[in-house]
């Protein structure tokens, strides 16, 4: 009798457990979708704002150097007050590095382009087309103290100083002008302005001081029949960019309507195998002025795949 009694007090003592674990898993499930559904749309379109991390395989094809990679290393740290606000701010120090097929795979001269972005919400808290202020803050340097130039004149690529200050003042919408369904489109425009505060005395008419950036993003989401799935995943299965530059000042002699010397342009598309979680496929198709450091003096065109970290969800 006494044994019976200790099988029914343990059976009691699992089913309380039970219960206890089922409706936490549960509340748990229920604050995920609530987080989930109530995400302000506003501190959505800031993540769809922020860089890609990415790792290329090799140099791909073009007029670059042999490469084992290329790679951006981009984390970001979103504040914000609360949910509900009209103001947020994001902090990334972001490092781009360059790994040469050559003896003993030198990384030369990273990229270090650490910045701090202001955001403010100019439409209204409800509506789902987000418009947005934003202004960057950000440096430019790879970390060498050498001379500018070499003995024969040329770019000191190696040990070289590049160093470089900038502000970009810009505005960040979406709107839906793709005629396909589970999309989010996104467009930024954006002026960059470098400052003689920390600017390397060389780069002056080399250089372009002041520059016209745009961005076009389009996430498309995968399709669900189960409501709950399509919630909880919201990675999208598909993503394409396209972003220009115009180069405007006086430098390298250029002509103010040479788009050869003023305009780069950069075509990415992406996409997320459903066996992957965070990482996708991409290809890239980039012309214009090279973006590392030293070797801005060269124009580069090249197309080149690897993988991709999406930072928007």
């Amino acid at each position: 009798m006494k044994a019976f009694l200790n099988i029914q007090t343990t059976m009691k003592r699992v089913a309380i457990l039970f219960v206890i674990v089922f409706f936490a898993h549960t509340s748990l499930f229920a604050q995920e979708d609530s987080l989930l559904l109530n995400e302000n749309f506003f501190f959505k379109a800031i993540r769809a704002n922020q860089a890609d991390s990415y790792i290329t395989f090799s140099q791909g094809f073009g007029n670059v150097e042999p490469l084992i990679f290329e790679a951006l290393i981009s984390p970001y740290f979103l504040l914000r007050t609360s949910k509900d606000s009209r103001w947020g701010a994001t902090l990334s120090p972001a490092i781009m590095i360059r790994m040469y097929s050559e003896k003993s795979f030198p990384v030369r001269t990273p990229s270090y382009m650490p910045h701090i972005t202001f955001y403010h919400q100019l439409s209204s808290r409800a509506v789902e087309n987000v418009k947005y202020l934003f202004l960057n803050i950000a440096h430019h340097s790879n970390g060498q103290d050498g001379e500018f130039f070499n003995k024969d004149g040329s770019y000191n690529v190696i040990t070289g100083n590049f160093a470089t200050n900038y502000l970009e003042l810009g505005m960040f919408f979406n709107k839906n002008i793709v005629p396909f369904t589970n999309t989010n489109e996104y467009f930024q425009t954006s002026l960059e302005y470098h400052l003689d505060l920390g600017h390397e005395e060389e780069l002056r008419g080399r250089y372009s001081n002041l520059r016209w950036h745009n961005n076009l993003r389009i996430f498309r989401f995968p399709s669900y029949k189960s409501y709950k799935k399509l919630i909880l995943d919201k990675t999208p299965a598909i993503q394409t960019r396209i972003e220009t530059t115009w180069m405007f000042g006086d430098f390298n002699n250029a002509s103010f309507f040479n788009i050869k010397e003023r305009l780069n342009f950069s075509f990415t598309i992406a996409y997320k195998p459903k066996f992957l979680s965070d990482v996708s496929l991409f290809a890239n198709i980039y012309v214009g002025q090279d973006y590392y450091n030293m070797h801005f003096y060269r124009r580069i065109s090249v197309f080149r795949i690897g993988l991709q970290a999406y930072s928007f969800k």
